[in-house]
């Protein structure tokens, strides 16, 4: 798609942009995510970089973010440094130039009975300050210039969730050897976010346009699991969810997260009810761009496909420019797709490779504008 092609004759705000996009129309250009922003080290690099050539990285990743994210804060009794409200401890783990905070203890790593599921100190969903978020809302947006879309700690990662409670492994074991255990911990999973959803979009549910859910269900090269277990096992949570964000948030879409090679498990989430995909992991197999934009491109919404795995951090300026381009051309012929990187961009990306791809989304005029408000 050239960037001719787009509605210039009404200059759009970023939600206008967003609502067109999700509309399976275009906009006077493809909406632009940071998605999940930089990692730590990795905003130091650009902001020393951006600094030096007399840009702010926090002015400019506001001005070219189209999608604003709502977080409920959390008002309850105060939480271990280390624990979350799952009860998961996390370490910060160096890998030479980057560190991350690593799983160190599984809350549920031993547990082998239901019972034990129904006894252990679940999460209050009670527990966070829902009666200002309105008012916040308002006041900091008060025209709604932007997309609102709410996070995934309101709205949920149920399997995601269990996964860090227990163990990856242990998780997928118990899959098809004690799903009955499974079972019991994603229904006070899913209760939880249930009611925390409830909770926030009575609130403010008409302020929203998009409910962010997420559940990875696929590794580089396949799906965790078979379709027919991820129909028996979690659709049915996922089901549940994407439904209550329908009946309280009607006019919002549905987001979901998954990373990796989730081709041909697609049609079963659209079944749940998902309306975009995120993440959209070029680099893993099967995930071809044209075949995803043909096969599923006039039913579902596609949002990320920049990848930080490899063309970010390894490729030339030119060689982004091009790509970026090219999966714009794609995904975005008839509406229906929100650029942004495939996960948090890495420490060790090149400065000028970031830029570049700001550069190939959003258009020559765009990114001058950006910059020059992002000057210090």
């Amino acid at each position: 798609m050239n960037q001719a092609k787009f509605d210039t004759s009404h200059r759009m705000s970023p939600r206008e942009r967003v609502l067109t996009a999700l509309d399976h129309r275009e906009p006077d250009r493809v909406p632009f995510s940071w998605g999940m922003g930089l990692t730590r080290e990795m905003w130091t690099t650009l902001d020393n970089y951006l600094t030096e050539e007399g840009i702010n990285l926090r002015r400019l990743q506001a001005d070219t973010e189209d999608i604003r994210t709502i977080f409920v804060p959390y008002s309850g009794p105060e939480l271990t440094p280390r624990a979350d409200i799952w009860g998961i401890e996390r370490k910060r783990q160096s890998y030479g130039a980057g560190s991350y905070n690593e799983i160190a203890f599984y809350p549920l790593a031993s547990v082998k009975t239901p019972a034990e599921i129904e006894e252990y100190p679940w999460p209050d969903p009670a527990a966070y300050n829902y009666v200002s978020l309105r008012e916040r809302l308002i006041s900091e947006d008060p025209v709604s210039y932007k997309a609102r879309k709410l996070g995934i700690d309101t709205c949920g990662n149920p399997f995601e969730i269990y996964c860090w409670m227990t163990g990856l492994e242990n998780a997928l074991v118990n899959v098809l050897l004690n799903s009955e255990l499974v079972h019991a911990a994603l229904e006070k999973i899913t209760d939880f976010f249930e009611a925390k959803m409830r909770r926030a979009l009575a609130c403010c549910g008409d302020l929203i346009d998009i409910c962010y859910f997420a559940d990875d269900l696929g590794t580089q090269r396949n799906l965790i699991m078979s379709r027919r277990t991820y129909r028996e096992v979690l659709q049915p949570y996922h089901r549940r969810l994407f439904s209550l964000a329908r009946e309280l948030a009607p006019h919002a879409s549905v987001m979901m997260h998954s990373d990796g090679a989730v081709f041909d498990i697609v049609p079963d989430l659209i079944d749940a009810g998902l309306d975009v995909l995120e993440a959209v992991q070029v680099d893993a197999d099967g995930m071809d761009p044209q075949r995803l934009k043909d096969t599923y491109g006039d039913q579902i919404c596609l949002h990320g496909a920049l990848s930080v795995q490899h063309l970010l951090p390894h490729s030339d300026k030119r060689t982004v420019f091009s790509e970026c381009r090219r999966l714009v051309e794609i995904f975005a012929t008839g509406g229906g797709y929100i650029a942004a990187p495939t996960h948090a961009i890495q420490v060790g990306t090149p400065p000028e490779n970031v830029l570049t791809m700001l550069r190939a989304v959003l258009g020559e005029e765009d990114y001058e504008a950006a910059i020059a408000t992002a000057r210090l």
